[in-house]
């Protein structure tokens, strides 16, 4: 991916309103469009296993060792934390067909405004630091019911050495370093080699692992969930914003 899809982004935030429109490649425009992208510093990811345990009685009392016993019935909780700074940025949204009209769109951004597709038109500006975050929380304000609103996915790109047959993927070897690798979007998916194999052994997987990211592609399998908090530190003078944001993994939320 080259800088000028990303300014050298790794973290994404994507609106649902993008959900609809990526099984048809030709609706959307670019890789930023219906995106937010941010500068992280650190990306703490948690996973809590939830194993009901249960402390065994009078086993102490025979063998001298306690015992207690776990119940796994396959949950979890999984939550992402990012931490950094938003700085400006172009924001590229996708709207309904006659939403926006050309007086409002603003030409000197790029000579081609006007989204010419089936599926609607779109429109994109350079927004402050302050402004994207304003964007952000008034998200975050918002509901399931809000498409344009609801920011449903978290992308967080890796380097990956090895595909999801557990062989390198192709060019790249032990050797290849990591800046030098491609990357990949973090999920919880195993190496299943496109079936119950290998990792999925004994599994039948919802979510596969994912492939070298293609940005002309569109489709791009990341986290699906919800914000369960935006906050944000504005210091007088600075350019940027700090925030922190906690994202929680779901596969859907009403």
């Amino acid at each position: 991916m080259s800088s000028t899809d990303s300014d050298s982004h790794f973290v994404f935030l994507d609106l649902s309103s993008r959900s609809p429109l990526i099984e048809d490649g030709t609706t959307m425009e670019t890789f930023i469009t219906n995106r937010i992208a941010l500068k992280c510093d650190t990306v703490q990811i948690n996973t809590a296993k939830n194993i009901l345990a249960f402390p065994t009685p009078a086993i102490g009392i025979a063998t001298g060792e306690s015992l207690t016993i776990g119940l796994d019935m396959g949950m979890a909780t999984k939550s992402v934390n990012l931490n950094g700074i938003i700085t400006e940025q172009v924001i590229q949204k996708q709207f309904n067909a006659g939403d926006l009209t050309a007086s409002k769109q603003d030409t000197s951004v790029s000579p081609t405004e006007t989204y010419t597709g089936s599926k609607g038109n779109w429109v994109k500006a350079k927004l402050t630091a302050q402004e994207v975050c304003q964007l952000i929380h008034s998200y975050v304000d918002s509901s399931f019911m809000q498409s344009q609103q609801n920011l449903n996915r978290l992308l967080v790109f890796i380097p990956s050495r090895v595909g999801k047959d557990w062989l390198y993927h192709s060019g790249y070897g032990s050797g290849t370093a990591v800046e030098n690798a491609p990357l990949i979007p973090f999920n919880y998916a195993v190496r299943d080699n496109g079936g119950m194999e290998l990792d999925a052994s004994g599994s039948i997987p919802l979510s596969k692992f994912p492939d070298i990211i293609d940005t002309s592609a569109n489709t791009i399998e990341g986290m699906n969930g919800f914000i369960r908090s935006f906050d944000t530190t504005f210091v007088g003078g600075q350019p940027y914003v700090e925030f922190s944001i906690s994202f929680e993994i779901a596969a859907s939320s009403l």
